[in-house]
């Protein structure tokens, strides 16, 4: 592909590179690269059907690329058998400033030409032999120069995918030492009360109790507002930004913050009737929220946080168990409910479900590539034995606890999803 095409912006390059389609006969797999908005387009069909992340969403995908002026174009990767689309592998391609960060601080920060494989992007049939063919594709296109890296989203170790990416790239054109995450979800019965019933006592009696002590201390005084609408996303952002603002997620640079991306992703959710905004307001003042997108038939936690001035009260643990309870309304039912990344308190608490997973990341065989993989390497490597040193350090682990809350305040209930 003509390198000039790649620098063009992604909202002008609607014209197909090229009008060939596959037509492969047999069981022979063909992989088609998309690379512009008119073949996405063509594809809206089978993606909507395979898609049930809604980070994947292909409404989302397009609202980020006319948002974001760091995504180049698309990087989707088709597999077709007889002639049909068989699964596919969501991308783009990104030029984009690359943080290396060890904690929260950032050491690094190259300039890079990624390509970013989205978290839910893997859609359709991803047996043993499709992930080896669309591997070696990606592995084509490194190889050719239209990527410094690939990043992979929310792999499973051990998983087919995790052992079939380390046959078929060698070490030096791997990562080394990324991170893995708690991912932690919750099967839902068919009642809010069996739902309940399945907490651990302490913590049925801890919601009870700050419920009717809120309720006690603000009589009358209390209410729980839920935004759902397109139309309402703008006030849902104004209202939550008040709460956000004094999290102490904020003071690190992280948590909800109202960018044009996260309002495009809340509209384009909203339109399909997947958006769940609940604010807790107490006389008239917001004091916690929780937002989510309900997507298919699971309920995705993104965003939660609450004022410290309300902190004894728990408001964050009140506003998350009404907007849990709301998966259960017949009209929106959910069967599911993903909290992502995290191994905070109330997830652990909440949820039945767990697994760990995280990125991968893969480099072309290239100077700047293998210079990255190591600079990207040794700063992850230091990151982790820091990490680790802090969770095993009970001095450490209380220095961090008074600096949490020398930026934020007590609390019961660790809010936003900031991990």
């Amino acid at each position: 592909m003509d390198s000039s095409v790649l620098d063009r912006p992604f909202e002008q390059q609607d014209a197909p590179v090229s009008h060939i389609r596959v037509t492969p006969s047999g069981g022979s797999p063909t992989v088609r690269m998309v690379r512009t908005l008119d073949e996405l387009r063509e594809l809206k069909g089978i993606w909507n059907g395979w898609c049930d992340d809604p980070n994947a969403d292909l409404d989302f995908y397009l609202a980020s690329a006319r948002c974001r002026a760091d995504i180049v174009r698309p990087h989707v990767m088709v597999l077709y058998r007889d002639g049909r689309p068989d699964c596919m592998m969501v991308g783009r391609l990104e030029c984009c400033p690359l943080k290396l960060k060890i904690g929260y601080t950032t050491l690094f920060e190259p300039q890079v030409r990624r390509l970013f494989f989205l978290q839910g992007g893997f859609l359709g049939n991803f047996s043993a032999e499709n992930i080896r063919v669309l591997l070696q594709e990606l592995k084509k296109s490194l190889r050719g120069g239209e990527g410094d890296h690939a990043e992979m989203a929310r792999v499973i170790p051990n998983s087919i995918m995790d052992e079939i990416i380390r046959r078929e790239f060698s070490a030096i054109c791997t990562g080394h030492f990324a991170p893995l995450h708690e991912h932690r979800w919750a099967e839902l019965p068919v009642s809010f009360e069996e739902f309940l019933q399945g907490l651990p006592r302490k913590n049925r009696h801890e919601f009870r109790r700050h419920q009717k002590r809120l309720a006690s201390d603000f009589p009358g005084k209390i209410e729980f507002r839920c935004y759902r609408r397109e139309q309402e996303v703008d006030e849902l952002a104004h209202e939550v930004e008040k709460i956000s603002a004094k999290t102490y997620q904020r003071a690190l640079g992280v948590g909800f913050h109202p960018t044009t991306e996260v309002l495009d992703y809340l509209r384009a959710m909203a339109r399909n009737g997947g958006v769940r905004g609940c604010v807790l307001y107490v006389e008239e003042q917001p004091c916690a929220y929780f937002i989510g997108v309900q997507y298919k038939d699971t309920f995705h936690g993104n965003f939660m946080g609450f004022d410290p001035q309300f902190g004894k009260y728990s408001p964050g643990l009140l506003v998350l168990m009404h907007s849990i309870e709301h998966c259960f309304d017949a009209e929106t039912r959910a069967t599911r409910i993903d909290f992502g990344w995290g191994d905070r308190r109330y997830k652990r608490v909440i949820c039945n479900q767990s697994r760990q997973d995280g990125p991968i990341y893969l480099y072309a065989r290239s100077w700047a590539g293998l210079k990255l993989n190591v600079l990207r390497s040794a700063t992850s490597f230091i990151d982790f034995a820091g990490r680790e040193l802090t969770a095993r350090s009970t001095s450490l682990q209380k220095l961090k606890r008074i600096w949490q809350g020398r930026l934020q305040g007590s609390s019961s209930i660790e809010p936003e999803n900031a991990d």
